[in-house]
């Protein structure tokens, strides 16, 4: 499943980090050093979660934005715990989630400005990417933009077609690489 050899020497060497945690905790005579061994085992732990979030958004090209994120994250974490971190991830995701899908949606109806903000921040790789993530928040600005006020002015629902909204931008962008 794993190709490289670094990927799965840093695997073993945090799982053996555990392990030593573990058997020191469960060797220790008194409360006090057990107390030490699992702090120090949480503490692991929240460095390896930061550690892996960080990573999986220099894999998706954020450099800039992981980068951020990450010493954000590392000081919820150390100050609040990891469920604050946990929470600070999901609200980072609703919050540019929302933003993305709005610029997109902006985009498809003409405004130009949204297409030139695709054009100035992506490429057809990063958007192709970003739009496979935020299709959840896709769906939910589907359902609170069309489905709700149809609802509620019992007018009739619009098609959603995210194959149509994303060849659009994915064609505008493409233009953009050609005329480099």
């Amino acid at each position: 499943m794993f190709k490289s050899k670094e990927f799965m020497s840093l695997i073993l060497m945090s799982l053996l980090i555990v392990t030593i945690l573990l058997i020191g905790y469960f060797t220790s005579p008194t409360f006090t050093q057990k107390q030490q061994f699992i702090s120090s085992l949480f503490y692991f732990v929240a460095v390896l979660f930061i550690s892996s979030v960080t990573l999986v958004i220099l894999w998706h090209g954020f450099k800039e934005f992981s980068i951020m994120l990450s010493i954000i994250l590392a000081l919820i974490i150390s100050l609040l715990g990891i469920k604050a971190g946990l929470i600070a991830i999901f609200l980072t995701y609703v919050t540019w989630g929302f933003v993305f899908t709005i610029e997109l949606l902006l985009a498809h109806n003409g405004v130009q400005a949204a297409i030139t903000w695709f054009k100035k921040h992506y490429t057809t790789k990063s958007f192709a990417i970003e739009f496979k993530i935020f299709y959840p928040m896709l769906l939910v600005m589907h359902f609170l933009l069309e489905i709700i006020p149809s609802i509620i002015y019992k007018e009739a629902i619009l098609d959603f077609n995210s194959k149509e909204l994303f060849e659009a931008m994915y064609n505008e962008l493409n233009k953009k690489n050609k005329i480099r």
